[in-house]
């Protein structure tokens, strides 16, 4: 006797259902960038002094609530803006929709909430 006959149908069909499952998750997990600097790319928002911000980051500059933008640098997970290279900040993402800075002088962190694309 074979396998498949001691197996019935809706066996099958779960350990398709399955693998499916498996394959899929693989494939989300090699699809999704670990590089700091792939991840700050977008548009951020956060609180400051009780006041809404955001932030929007493209590859080499970025501008808070549209005032002009300025340059900066992510090496690694070490954040520098141009013109204020004493104050860096370490970087980090728990989530894709989540980052968090912190100073690496004061240690005060500062949490940010990615703006969804869709509207």
């Amino acid at each position: 006797m074979l396998l498949s006959e001691f197996i019935g149908p809706d066996m099958r069909s779960l350990r398709a259902i399955q693998l499916l499952a498996i394959l899929l998750f693989l494939q989300s997990c090699a699809t999704i960038s670990s590089n700091p600097s792939d991840l700050i790319m977008g548009t951020w928002q956060s609180t400051v002094g009780g006041f809404s911000v955001t932030t929007t980051y493209d590859k080499t500059e970025v501008a808070v609530d549209g005032h002009d933008a300025l340059g900066y640098r992510l090496d690694e997970n070490q954040l520098m803006i141009d013109g204020d290279e004493t104050t860096r900040r370490l970087v980090t993402f728990p989530s894709g929709s989540e980052m968090i800075q912190v100073d690496i002088i004061t240690g005060t962190e500062h949490r940010f909430e990615r703006v969804s694309d869709a509207g």
